[in-house]
């Protein structure tokens, strides 16, 4: 496991599996509601997005859900 794979918190495998499967509502109704804002903040931000896409933490997320990136 490399350091940025570390950087990554333990996700528990049911909102692994959402997320493998792309239920994308199944993932937003576990968040609390201080997380909900903090995503829609997020995702209204074009430089906060971005940013946080080129990490190597989402780099590292990625590999582990098994997408292409790195």
């Amino acid at each position: 496991m490399n350091n940025s794979e570390n950087n990554i918190p333990k996700i528990n495998k049911e909102i692994m599996d959402y997320a493998k499967k792309g239920n994308t509502n199944k993932l937003i109704n576990n968040l609390s509601a201080e997380d909900k804002q903090k995503l829609n903040s997020i995702l209204n931000d074009k430089t906060a997005l971005e940013s946080i896409l080129k990490s190597p933490q989402a780099a590292a997320l990625m590999k582990a859900l098994g997408g292409k990136n790195g």
